[in-house]
């Protein structure tokens, strides 16, 4: 087998240590995550990040990167089935969005925003980086629904689900019980396939 070359292990590294520090702060959250710890887990010295990321606030940026991408590759490879319409293409359109919002990496994004604010520098570019995440949203809820309900309805319902979004991330930070967040949403869900409905 040939010996990876010296490229190919520092691209190795580097995907490691942001890794590492994705699962340390999903876990624990940014500000109990130090650069040791992110270290040892990926099995690597401290010495490694500084030769990957000039500062912790690269590494976190790095880690976002990694989060938003794949959040954006999670819009972009779904699609409605053939055949779903009206209140029911909806319906699938919002599952889709509950589901990614639920997810490990969207809570660990919104953790890193949260945590951003007191630093102006990194919250500057943390707010950079979401917005084209936040326009891969809206042009996957344009893609699935444009052409199948009213135009106006869709812009409506859009920034709903996405306000929405934001508050379960939100809420699942907060700690709020699972039960209570899925019955929320469960409850939304009927909510606004009702509106939606009156408007067809």
């Amino acid at each position: 087998m040939a010996r990876r070359s010296q490229e190919e292990r520092s691209s190795n590294s580097r995907a490691s240590l942001i890794d590492s520090a994705i699962r340390h702060m999903r876990e624990r959250g940014i500000a109990a995550t130090s650069m040791t710890e992110i270290a040892a887990d990926a099995n690597l010295t401290r010495g490694a990040i500084q030769h990957h990321f000039s500062s912790r606030t690269e590494l976190i940026l790095a880690a976002v990167r990694e989060l938003d991408d794949r959040l954006s590759q999670a819009f972009d490879g779904y699609s409605v089935p053939v055949g779903v319409y009206g209140l029911d293409r909806v319906a699938a359109v919002y599952d889709h969005v509950v589901a990614l919002t639920a997810s490990a990496d969207a809570v660990a994004v919104y953790d890193l925003l949260g945590a951003s604010r007191g630093d102006p520098v990194l919250k500057h570019k943390t707010v950079e980086l979401q917005r084209p995440l936040t326009e891969k949203f809206r042009q996957f809820w344009r893609r699935n629904l444009d052409g199948h309900i009213p135009r106006e309805v869709v812009e409506v319902s859009l920034d709903i689900a996405l306000l929405m979004s934001q508050g379960v991330a939100m809420a699942q930070l907060l700690t709020q019980p699972p039960a209570v967040i899925d019955r929320t949403m469960a409850e939304f869900r009927v909510m606004l396939l009702e509106s939606i409905g009156a408007r067809l």
